[in-house]
């Protein structure tokens, strides 16, 4: 009897483990792009930026933001624009390799990504990288002057601590940036610039 309750008791306990792990799994992920959701996202990076600081490694975070994605699912519908998103999460998940690298949906047609210990040179390339998969697809998007799917996206580099007090100051400073690729046409890459400038690029994205 007590062999048959201890075994009735491990299958119970892994039963629960899965079931956790499983609920994790689903609070961590995506449901429509299959990467990480926006909670697992400030999770990773609240861990990476304290990382960074400790081992003194730079941090490069980009925001990207599908361009007239309104448009696109006006003519497409939202079926069409769900497609178009998962489509833009395999091209972000596919251009990313290293472990510690992490995508995550960050809300509606924006997406992050997290490069611990990626410098400037590594990072404009992944985020090239992204920018032309993305247009590769050649998903046709008549509301765009590209007529094709793009992306902007904006990047900020935490390599100076002075520069970026905290965690929301540098998702700040990559949001502007982002701001700033839609101002200056779109489906372009741009790195953050001072906050006057970062407020300029957004008031003139916002108007148009």
């Amino acid at each position: 009897m007590l062999i048959a309750l201890s075994v009735l008791i491990s299958r119970q306990f892994r039963r629960r483990l899965a079931m956790e792990n499983h609920l994790r799994l689903m609070v961590n992920t995506d449901g429509l792009t299959g990467i990480g959701s926006r909670r697992a996202l400030d999770e990773a990076a609240d861990i990476e930026w304290r990382r960074a600081w400790r081992n003194q490694q730079p941090l490069s975070l980009l925001m990207i933001d599908v361009d007239h994605f309104k448009n696109f699912n006006d003519h497409y519908g939202h079926a069409g624009g769900d497609d178009a998103l998962a489509a833009v999460a395999r091209c972000i998940a596919d251009s990313i390799r290293r472990p510690g690298d992490y995508a995550a949906r960050y809300g509606g047609e924006e997406f992050a990504v997290l490069l611990p210990n990626t410098g400037m040179e590594g990072t404009i390339a992944v985020a090239e990288k992204i920018r032309s998969a993305v247009e590769s697809l050649a998903i046709p998007n008549l509301g765009s002057a590209n007529q094709v799917l793009t992306v902007s996206i904006g990047v900020a580099i935490a390599e100076d601590r002075a520069r970026f007090a905290n965690l929301r100051v540098f998702f700040n400073a990559s949001d502007e940036a982002l701001y700033e690729a839609k101002a200056s046409g779109r489906n372009r890459v741009a790195i953050a610039a001072d906050e006057a400038q970062g407020s300029a690029a957004k008031s003139a994205a916002q108007k148009g």
